[in-house]
C-alpha cells in the first residue's frame, strides 16, 4: 500500500486521476497482529466533544438557567449576544418536556434565525440536571440557528433535522434520526454531530439519517463518534432504504464520517450522491453483508434481496470517496479518491491512490468481535460513558 501523508490525503479528495485497480490481498488472520484497527474501539465512548465548546468543568463567564421551553431557549441565547465572543458560556435548562412540530424539511422550526456567526467559542447548552431530566413530546426542525453546541438532549424517539444552520453541533444525544436539509433560504455549513446515537433497528422504508440539498449547498458537515443502527424495509417494498444517504440538487463538500460506527441498511451503510466532493472515513467501521445481521436480525415481515446490502455503495462514482484507518465489512463499488490503511472484506475494489486491504476474514466476523470493537449503545452504556 503507498505511504499517503495527512495533508496530501485530504489533497487527494479532489482530485480524479485515472482509474487503477488496488486491491492489496494477505493471508487470512494476519490483521490481528499487524494492523491495530483490528484491536481499536469505534463509535460513542465518551471521548469526544464539539469544537470550540466549553466542557462543564471549564470556568465559565457567565451561566443562564432557563425554563424548559423554546421561547425560553431562545431569548436565552440572544442575551448572550453581548458577551465576548471568546468567553465561555452557557445554558442550562431547567427539568421539563420540550414541545415539537415534526422533523419534515417544511415542519415549523422550533428555534429560527437565532444566535450569532464568527464566534470564537460556541454557547454551551444543556440540560441542568442531566440528559435524561427533559423529554421531547415530538420531533423538531431547527432553522438559522449559529453559534451554539446542544449537548446532553435525548429526543428518541423522535427526530431532529437542521436546516441552514452554521457553526453548530448537536452532541451527546441518543435519537431516532440526526437529518441534514437546505432550501433556498440558507446554506448549511460547519455543523457536527457528536456522538449521536441510532442504536434501535426498523421496519421502516425511510432512510436512517440523511443529509439532503435543495436550493444551496451544505459544507463542512462532520459525523464524529456517532452509531447508527441497520433499517430494513417491509418485504414487497420498492423503497431504497440506505443507513445514511447523502442527496439533492446542489453538492455536499467535506463530509466527514471519523471514529464513527455505521450498520448496513437493506442497500447499503453509507451513499453520497455525484455532487458530494471531499466525503471521507477516518477510522471509521462499516458492517454489511452478512455480519450486520449478526447484531440486527431481520425483523418479521422483512426480506433481503439475493444480494447481500453494501458498505458504502459509490457506484458511478470518481474521486468522492476517501477512506483511512477504517474497517468496512461488505463491498466498497465505485472508484475511490484515495485509501490509506482500509481493509474491506470486498475481493475487487479501486482507487486513484493507495488501496484496499483485502481480508476475507471479515465477511463472517462473529457477535463477540462486534461488541469488542462497537459495544451495544444500551441506555446504561450511554449513561456510563457519558456520565451525564
Amino acid at each position: 500500500m503507498t505511504d499517503i501523508s495527512r495533508r496530501s490525503f485530504i489533497g487527494l479528495l479532489s482530485a480524479v486521476p485515472l482509474v487503477a485497480a488496488s486491491t492489496v490481498a494477505a493471508p487470512q488472520g494476519a490483521f490481528a497482529a499487524t494492523s491495530t484497527l483490528y484491536s481499536d474501539t469505534y463509535g460513542p465512548d465518551g471521548s469526544h466533544w464539539p469544537s470550540r465548546t466549553p466542557r462543564p468543568t471549564d470556568t465559565f463567564v457567565k451561566t443562564i438557567e432557563c425554563d424548559c421551553n423554546w421561547t425560553a431557549i431562545g431569548n436565552a441565547i440572544t442575551s448572550l449576544k453581548d458577551v465576548s465572543k471568546n468567553d465561555n458560556v452557557r445554558i442550562l435548562v431547567r427539568p421539563g418536556r420540550l414541545a415539537g412540530n415534526g422533523a419534515g424539511s417544511s415542519s415549523r422550526p422550533v428555534l429560527e434565525r437565532i444566535g450569532q456567526t464568527g464566534r470564537g467559542r460556541r454557547i454551551l447548552i444543556m440540560p441542568r440536571d442531566g440528559s435524561q431530566s427533559i423529554t421531547f413530546d415530538a420531533s423538531i426542525r431547527m432553522d438559522r440557528v449559529s453559534g451554539v453546541s446542544f449537548v446532553g438532549f435525548w429526543t428518541f424517539p423522535s427526530s431532529l433535522v437542521l436546516t441552514g444552520v452554521s457553526d453548530f453541533a448537536w452532541a451527546w444525544s441518543k435519537g431516532r434520526a440526526f437529518n441534514v436539509s437546505t432550501n433556498s433560504t440558507a446554506a448549511v455549513s460547519d455543523v457536527e454531530f457528536v456522538e449521536c446515537v441510532t442504536p434501535e433497528s426498523q421496519l421502516t422504508e425511510s432512510d436512517a439519517w440523511a443529509f439532503r440539498t435543495a436550493g444551496s449547498t451544505v459544507t463542512n458537515l462532520s459525523v464524529v463518534g456517532c452509531y447508527i443502527a441497520s433499517m430494513y424495509k417491509p418485504e414487497g417494498s420498492t423503497a431504497h432504504l440506505d443507513t445514511l444517504q447523502l442527496s439533492g440538487s446542489h453538492s455536499l463538500k467535506n463530509v466527514v464520517m471519523e471514529d464513527t460506527v455505521i450498520f448496513a441498511s437493506t442497500n447499503a451503510a453509507f451513499i453520497p450522491t455525484e455532487l458530494a466532493t471531499g466525503v471521507r472515513f477516518d477510522h471509521s467501521l462499516l458492517v454489511a453483508g452478512a455480519s450486520m445481521l449478526k447484531r440486527y436480525p431481520l425483523p418479521a415481515g422483512s426480506k433481503l434481496s439475493s444480494v447481500y446490502p453494501q458498505a458504502a455503495n459509490g457506484s458511478g462514482t470518481n474521486g468522492v470517496l476517501s477512506a483511512r484507518d477504517s474497517i468496512m465489512i461488505g463491498s466498497v463499488p465505485g472508484v475511490w479518491a484515495a485509501v490509506e490503511n482500509a481493509h474491506t472484506s470486498a475481493a475487487k475494489t479501486y482507487a486513484n491512490s493507495g488501496g484496499w486491504t483485502y481480508d476475507p476474514t471479515l465477511s463472517d466476523v462473529s457477535s463477540a468481535w462486534l461488541d469488542s470493537r462497537t459495544p451495544m449503545p444500551t441506555d446504561e452504556y450511554l449513561r456510563s460513558v457519558w456520565k451525564i
